[in-house]
């Protein structure tokens, strides 16, 4: 592991300061009060060069009871823990207490240390204090950790230690430095001509001297003037690293501990967080749904409300699914590690994991939101992406890539795999829900069924239309997306503006065929002065509404040809029409409306619609009063042209 981070642990005045200044010559108490009590009140840190020539980051952290938070502020970001038992005292309340909040925060690793050794000559009572110690780690994640026995003032051990501690932390899994950057902060300070300095264990990705960073809660960005690791100027911090940024444009009232510092828009402060809750089996009571608490999560912490989801109350050693309800604002991450303390009076009494870092507000015992936590909770990687995917239906892959927390390469991996087992859809940049997919073409093929229900004559129904049913976030994109889908299934076909279903065939029934079959003889009879619809719908006696719709399905049939909403010809006139257009072009450069009417033996009522169709059909252009032959086989008598 190339950064590493190490922490201590263990009761008051049991020897950890020392200790860290034994094997990294350097004092970590810097407060006068502290040096003045001879305890350490807040948190203090240390560069140390290990035998292999690594330098890991050393967090110091107090131990008496009253500084607890200061202690859950620093020991979140750690890889290997030293927890220090004082021989002379043996286990201790806030040995007991550190060793309950590790193992709620799920520390990789950890070794016992037993200080003050030079003070019990008698190895057989230094035996039964080992023992004594093992006894209280049991079923902890320190039950098969080794023991040290050291003395700082006589330096006995801490070359076996310093060892130790380099071979264990070598086996360590490296942090992901090229996920987004988060720099949770547990330190703030200023220094004239500098501004604001922030501290902290970068956990994730990397930071460059001029980067711009995003503060949350505060939701501020800012430039990352200069960049410090173990108090050298660097370009570049890596996770796992103590950095120090300095950061132009901010105010020290703005950046305080629990802020995180990251990559812009990758992190989002919330009131809310569903959970996975163990309450300690050492907590004095149940804990009831909706109880006030402490809780505190990386560097920062909140007060809030535990809802259970699943049970009005938690019983000791108990877990269950929940949502905390917070009071300020936290940053959290999908498996943040939590831990909870009793608001009055103040002690640990459980922690957790992070199942959803921005959730919706949950009603309790609903099935659905259980089963979503209790999948969450199972650690596949691409189940919280498919959850996000899901509830946004559409998301983009960009933004994913942001608040996923990971590499891209990582993310691609769960991406691909999403989309091999069919749970997802992706076109270009939009990853889609597929459950969502065939909701929405179902949709779509409902109302094209109920259309051609209705309008059984018509060839589809037109693509703006058909995509009312869809909701607003169904954009144009996705929405031709979800059409070529559909045709790729042979569900659907398209025809210009027009959607149908492959199954459509437009047919009258034997009533209408004999209904058209009059209509074509009225327009026949008509010839250049044709009835408009509503003539024929009063001619005939129906409703002007079907004369439309059969008007519609002969042109298409190429009997009629329409050339306004009111009015259509016969295909055989219109084609005479046509003919005598050619025929005025092969004598004459120009054609009025007057000249035309006169040739048709028309009115200017039909005129003027059947010319300004032959101006759609581009045969003609209009120059002033006058129309010129445009793209139009004069010699061939338009034969060539279309006018559908």
């Amino acid at each position: 592991m190339s950064h590493v981070i190490i922490g201590t642990a263990g009761h008051v005045d049991h020897g950890k300061t020392a200790l860290i200044k034994a094997i990294t010559g350097q004092e970590t108490d810097r407060l006068v009060e502290e040096k003045k009590r001879g305890i350490s009140i807040e948190l203090g840190f240390a560069p140390f060069k290990l035998p292999s020539g690594r330098l890991a980051g050393v967090v110091d952290v107090p131990g008496h009871e009253r500084f607890i938070h200061n202690m859950l502020a620093g020991i979140g970001g750690i890889d290997l823990v030293l927890l220090v038992v004082d021989v002379t005292e043996g286990v201790m309340p806030q040995t007991r207490e550190h060793v309950e909040i590790m193992d709620l925060l799920k520390i990789a690793r950890g070794l016992v240390v037993l200080t003050k050794t030079d003070l019990i000559e008698d190895e057989e009572w230094l035996d039964l204090i080992e023992e004594e110690v093992r006894e209280a780690l049991t079923d902890t994640f320190l039950s098969n950790a080794p023991f040290f026995r050291v003395s700082a003032h006589s330096g006995k051990g801490l070359a076996e230690l310093v060892q130790a501690i380099d071979e264990v932390t070598a086996e360590l899994p490296a942090r992901d430095e090229k996920a987004p950057l988060r720099l949770p902060v547990d330190r703030v300070f200023t220094i004239a001509g500098f501004g604001t300095i922030a501290t902290g264990t970068l956990t994730a990705g990397t930071v460059q001297t001029g980067n711009t960073v995003e503060v949350l809660p505060a939701g501020r960005t800012a430039r990352v003037r200069q960049i410090q690791v173990h108090g050298v100027l660097v370009e570049e911090a890596f996770a796992g690293q103590r950095t120090a940024v300095n950061l132009s444009g901010l105010e020290k009232v703005t950046l305080t501990r629990g802020s995180v510092i990251a990559a812009p828009g990758s992190l989002q402060a919330t009131y809310l967080l569903d959970a996975k809750l163990k309450l300690l089996a050492s907590a004095p009571r149940a804990l009831k749904n909706m109880a006030r608490v402490h809780i505190f999560l990386g560097t920062g912490r909140s007060v809030g409300r535990v809802a259970l989801l699943d049970r009005d109350e938690l019983q000791p050693g108990a877990e269950a699914p929940v949502q905390l309800r917070l009071e300020k604002k936290l940053v959290a991450q999908n498996k943040d590690r939590f831990i909870i303390r009793s608001f009055s009076p103040m002690f640990t009494i459980g922690g957790g994991m992070v199942l959803d870092a921005s959730p919706r507000k949950h009603k309790r015992f609903q099935k659905d939101i259980l089963h979503k936590l209790k999948e969450l909770e199972k650690g596949d990687p691409a189940v919280p992406l498919l959850q996000r995917i899901r509830r946004e239906s559409i998301t983009s892959k960009n933004i994913l890539l942001k608040q996923a927390g990971l590499a891209p390469d990582v993310l691609q991996t769960y991406i691909n795999k999403l989309l091999e087992q069919g749970e997802i859809k992706q076109t270009g940049d939009l990853l889609i829900d597929a459950l969502a997919v065939q909701k929405w073409q179902e949709l779509l093929e409902q109302l094209l069924t109920e259309f051609h229900r209705q309008h059984h004559l018509a060839i589809g129904m037109s693509r703006a239309e058909l995509k009312k049913v869809l909701p607003p976030a169904v954009s144009p994109k996705v929405y031709d997306w979800l059409l070529n889908e559909m045709v790729a299934k042979g569900r659907i076909q398209l025809q210009d503006n027009l959607v149908f279903l492959t199954s459509h065939r437009p047919e009258p029934n034997a009533k209408e065929a004999e209904q058209m079959k009059m209509m074509l003889k009225l327009y026949l009879e008509g010839g250049f002065t044709p009835p408009s619809i509503k003539e024929v719908a009063e001619k005939l006696r129906i409703m002007q509404t079907e004369v439309d719709s059969f008007v519609d399905y002969l042109s298409r049939q190429k009997e009629l040809v329409r050339v306004d909403e009111q009015l259509a010809f016969h295909h055989d006139y219109f084609q005479r029409a046509k003919a005598e257009l050619c025929q005025h072009f092969r004598e004459k450069q120009t054609l009025t409306a007057g000249e035309f009417r006169e040739k048709l033996g028309s009115t200017r009522k039909y005129i003027i619609p059947l010319l300004e169709t032959f101006d759609r059909l581009k045969w003609t252009r209009r120059s002033g009063d006058q129309r010129v032959a445009w793209r139009l086989d004069i010699d061939n008598n338009g034969e060539d042209e279309d006018h559908d």
